[in-house]
């Protein structure tokens, strides 16, 4: 109940702060459970994917250091978020309980496969933790990129993709769930999330292109 009063109240201040359009939220499943797997470049991030993406509430990891003051301990985890203690999602036993849970109870759980923020929009090599929690829940992962770094006051684009089943592709289906299984699955889940970014880059230059040619034929 907070969760939406606090969305209701702060919608229009974060509207102002952090402008940003989504294309492609028609992908987003309006219910049972998925993961959105989307590139991290700053703390906003999390923010703006709350906001925009009203129809479902997110879970999300955050650092163990952001729960260290009762007072924002208790507001991160009213909106939905939850402590990693170190960069890598399937080291914290407790954090791994926390997102299967929240899967097998049909809940929507964003997660920055990255393990970090990073400094470009150069997409990283991708931590295992989302191949493995959607192929041990059977979870649909729903790609996202933010084309651009969500700073305050910078107009950005979220990117939504469609869901992603590993668990019916050929190579994953019934396979034991190993590093070398985990390492293929991020590889695909990678290439979607940059084809993403890729494809709107592309259309964008194509749409340029295109008035450019109008324009001198007028």
């Amino acid at each position: 109940m907070f969760f939406y009063f606090l969305l209701i109240l702060l919608y229009i201040p974060l509207l102002i702060v952090y402008p940003c359009r989504v294309v492609g939220k028609k992908n987003i499943p309006k219910k049972g459970r998925f993961i959105l797997s989307c590139n991290h470049q700053t703390l906003n991030d999390p923010i703006i994917i709350a906001y925009k993406i009203t129809k479902r509430r997110f879970r999300f990891m955050a650092k163990a250091p952001l729960f260290n003051n009762k007072f924002k301990s208790a507001i991160l985890k009213s909106l939905g978020a939850y402590p990693v203690n170190n960069k890598s999602a399937t080291g914290d036993i407790k954090a791994v309980k926390t997102t299967l849970k929240h899967l097998k109870d049909e809940r929507a759980v964003c997660i920055f496969p990255e393990g970090a923020r990073l400094k470009s929009s150069e997409s990283n090599e991708l931590k295992h933790g989302v191949a493995m929690f959607s192929l041990k829940t059977n979870s649909p992962i729903v790609p996202a990129y933010f084309v651009k770094k969500t700073n305050a006051f910078v107009f950005n684009t979220l990117l939504i993709g469609k869901p992603i089943e590993l668990y019916n592709m050929e190579q994953f289906k019934d396979k034991k769930i190993d590093k070398d299984l985990l390492e293929e699955a991020s590889t695909v889940l990678k290439k979607e999330m940059n084809a993403l970014y890729k494809n709107y880059i592309k259309n964008k230059e194509l749409k340029k292109n295109k008035k450019q040619k109008l324009n001198n034929k007028n």
